[in-house]
């Protein structure tokens, strides 16, 4: 039986506390398999409690695996420029973006079970890069705020949800809801239309399908019921300022008690999809000699991750055969966003990080002036 090891983190985060005595133990090799992370994608706690139990059972002739995490995605890029980990926790369009430099490595032998959608879109998948689960966006809400203003939590459509952020900007003066980050959204939204993005907002807005879906959120912002993206958006949400948010949920599974959540609403008569922002391991290939050690942590992993283990770090299962009946409200989302909606999964380009990014920017800046 697989062991749910990271579904127990908050209990276990103390183990972190064993990880410095068993990489300085006798008889144990001075050389370590580096892991490196986004402290915002995954908590230390959990990584420490990983590193702990990979130790405490890995063959001998194998590195330690020594996790490092980083503030922000500006920081690891800053330290990836002066050397480079064995392994990258990491989206699949990072892991891409530098499979296109040369930068990763490929393992033989170490194949993972996936969506056969999402396989046939990873051309990195089972060689360099190995799927954990897929963040994707949910709606996120303030019980209470929402109960005080007499608004109730219904968001069945994309239409719907501007409604009733115009309904609760009228009655209470303030916006209803913010995001953050806009692309994921269209990039849902548009897809559930049959529209997929190019990534370029130049290009994207000469279809009629992305003005569309773009020009309700403008609107939102222009009459004052939307706050434009913040990367603060989750705390925003949790003191009911504004009372809904439309986030990661990597980020969702850690609001505080009291904030509920809900699928993306999706426009309607669009299909039922999520664009799936798909978390693994990458394998940098920066030490030759840590190859061995990098392949039999993933063995490992492979046999002791689980989908409770994707559920419990707000990921949504990648896995073919995930059969689970989780009794947490956040984890049963995520279960029914694997059973009921379709991954459509954007192929990336070298550059399409670059360019995702650019394109941010630019719708931001726009919703921005309007709001």
């Amino acid at each position: 039986m697989k062991k749910c090891f990271w579904a127990l983190a908050a209990l276990l985060a103390t183990a972190a506390l064993f990880v410095a005595y068993r990489f300085s133990s006798p008889g144990r090799s001075s050389q370590q398999l580096k892991l490196w992370y986004v402290s915002g994608d995954f908590s230390p706690a959990v990584m420490e409690l990983l590193a702990s139990r990979y130790n405490d059972q890995r063959q001998g002739e194998h590195y330690a695996l020594e996790v490092r995490g980083f503030a922000t995605e500006e920081e690891l890029a800053a330290a990836f420029e002066q050397s480079r980990p064995d392994l990258l926790l990491c989206s699949y369009d990072r892991a891409a973006s530098l499979g296109s430099r040369e930068q990763l490595a490929t393992l033989e032998g170490a194949d993972w079970d996936y969506l056969p959608e999402i396989e046939e879109s990873l051309p990195y998948a089972g060689r360099s890069f190995f799927p954990l689960g897929s963040g994707v966006p949910v709606l996120v809400y303030n019980e209470a705020a929402l109960e005080e203003a007499g608004i109730a939590a219904a968001f069945s459509s994309l239409e719907g949800l501007c409604a009733t952020a115009e309904a609760y900007r009228e009655k209470t003066g303030k916006p209803f809801f913010t995001a953050d980050a806009v692309t994921p959204l269209l990039a849902v939204w548009c897809g559930s239309l049959g529209y997929g993005l190019y990534g370029e907002a130049e290009r994207d807005a000469l279809n009629s399908t992305f003005c569309n879906v773009y020009n309700q959120l403008a609107q939102c912002a222009y009459d004052g019921s939307f706050l434009p993206p913040r990367l603060d958006a989750p705390g925003l949400v949790e003191v009911g300022e504004p009372p809904c948010a439309l986030i990661s949920s990597t980020q969702a599974v850690s609001l505080a008690e009291g904030c509920a959540a809900v699928p993306l609403p999706l426009p309607e008569g669009g299909a039922a999809v999520y664009v799936p922002e798909i978390m693994g391991l990458a394998v940098t290939g920066a030490n030759s000699y840590a190859l061995p050690s990098a392949r039999a942590f993933l063995l490992w992993l492979r046999e002791n991750y689980s989908p409770w283990d994707a559920l419990a770090l707000g990921l949504v299962p990648t896995g073919a055969s995930a059969d689970c009946a989780p009794d947490l409200a956040m984890s049963q989302l995520l279960m029914e966003i694997y059973e009921n909606r379709r991954p459509l999964v954007y192929a990336p380009l070298g550059s399409y990080m670059e360019q995702r990014q650019e394109m941010e920017d630019q719708l931001s800046h726009t919703l921005d002036l309007l709001y």
